[in-house]
């Protein structure tokens, strides 16, 4: 499918439809977007959306605020996941966050 196509394609994207995908990644003019409806720690358990919000980053994008996980907890979800492309991920997001830290 083109992205011509795909733009066409009548798909309402709000709370209801986001919901009924769970968790998804979203191809963007940007790059893909993983849309998750839970998020879990290094052992598997499911952390609590308030935990989340906590240590969460805020971001302004066009003016919807979006709340972005933390890295902290991002790393540790794919930690856990173990996938072949989550394996990949680490070294970026370990460099990423420890350079962050070394700004403080």
């Amino acid at each position: 499918m083109s992205d011509d196509e795909a733009r066409q394609l009548p798909v309402q994207l709000d709370g209801a439809t986001l919901a009924w995908f769970g968790s998804s990644t979203w191809l963007t003019d940007a790059g893909p977007i993983d849309i998750l409806r839970e998020l879990r720690d290094r052992r598997g358990g499911e952390v609590a959306f308030g935990s989340l919000r906590a240590r969460s980053v805020d971001q302004d994008i066009d003016g919807v605020l979006v709340h972005i996980a933390g890295l902290d907890d991002v790393i540790a979800a794919k930690e856990h996941a173990g996938r072949a492309k989550d394996r990949e991920a680490l070294p970026e997001l370990h460099a990423l966050r420890d350079s962050s830290t070394s700004d403080d």
